[in-house]
């Protein structure tokens, strides 16, 4: 009796071993333990499904428990679980990096307000418009004879200070007037050739063409021209050859004997005048006056003196 139970159990128990690795072999490793992000969770499921107790060899078979059994539903767990983390990395929501925003760049300072326009003068003759109250002060651009300015009433050693280009600029005084130039044409007397008593020494010096310009201009212009300039020594131009003549004037007399020079170029055999930072070529037309690059002073830009050239 013994041994037939003996053989009931062995045979009741080897299916166990069979089923146990049949199931072994259908159920893959992966499968048991789960995704790798999850393996910790895997060996916790398995010792739960498995209770560790005694020896199965000293229990009943009745108290055997069904391996594969248990472990379908530590692989389902498994399977359910690694989903459920999968689900849950997709759905975490990244996390918001605040980004850095850029300086903001300081603001250009304002411009200072531009003073109220008081009046309006008019230009007696070209005249360069300055940035400051001085001849070493910027030039911004130069006004024509009989231009129209408008001023704002302040004034610095004997500058007036205007608007020009929307911005405060200044301009020499003694070239600005309340009323509008009116332009006057000379009597003309012709080209006198009588001897001229300013300047006298000078006369010597120049050629023949310069010469006749000398005595012209001092005979229809007597009270105008206080002093003349004529050949000066080492000079590489017109005046070192005696060929050229300086008529010490400004402001509208200076134009005035400029268009006289102009009507009789052909007869004083004139090449070019100068005056104001412009110059004049002959054979040109009368207000063909070109500006001059600056040369830096008021003599060098012939300011203060009209510059004649001849042949």
């Amino acid at each position: 009796m013994a041994r037939l139970r003996y053989r009931s159990i062995v045979r009741n128990f080897v299916p166990v071993g069979r089923h146990r690795a049949a199931e072994t072999r259908r159920t893959p490793l992966s499968r048991i333990l789960g995704a790798a992000t999850v393996g910790a969770l895997a060996l916790a499921s398995l010792a739960a499904a498995v209770p560790v107790g005694p020896n199965p060899a000293t229990r009943s078979t009745a108290e055997l428990p069904v391996p594969f059994e248990a472990t379908d539903a530590a692989a389902a767990a498994l399977d359910e679980r690694a989903e459920e983390v999968a689900q849950r990395s997709e759905a975490r929501e990244p996390v918001d990096t605040p980004t850095p925003t850029a300086a903001a760049a300081p603001s250009a300072p304002e411009p200072e307000p531009v003073p109220a326009v008081t009046g309006q003068l008019w230009v007696t003759s070209a005249v360069n418009v300055r940035s400051g109250p001085s001849a070493d002060d910027e030039r911004l651009t130069t006004l024509a004879w009989a231009d129209q300015v408008d001023v704002t009433g302040e004034s610095a050693d004997g500058w007036t200070q205007v608007i020009w280009d929307e911005r405060v600029a200044w301009v020499n005084s003694s070239y600005l007037a309340a009323e509008e130039p009116i332009a006057t044409e000379p009597e003309d007397q012709g080209v006198s050739s009588a001897a001229c008593a300013t300047s006298a020494e000078i006369e010597s010096s120049l050629a023949a063409n310069a010469a006749a310009a000398y005595r012209a201009v001092c005979a229809v212009f007597p009270g105008v021209a206080s002093a003349y300039g004529g050949y000066r020594a080492g000079d590489g131009g017109d005046h070192g050859s005696g060929h050229a003549l300086d008529i010490m004037v400004t402001g509208a007399s200076g134009w005035e004997i400029a268009r006289y020079l102009q009507a009789h170029a052909g007869e004083l055999g004139i090449t070019y005048l100068i005056f104001e930072q412009q110059m004049w070529m002959a054979g040109d037309a009368a207000g063909a006056w070109t500006y001059m690059a600056d040369r830096g002073s008021a003599t060098a830009n012939h300011y203060d003196h009209v510059h004649v050239s001849t042949s």
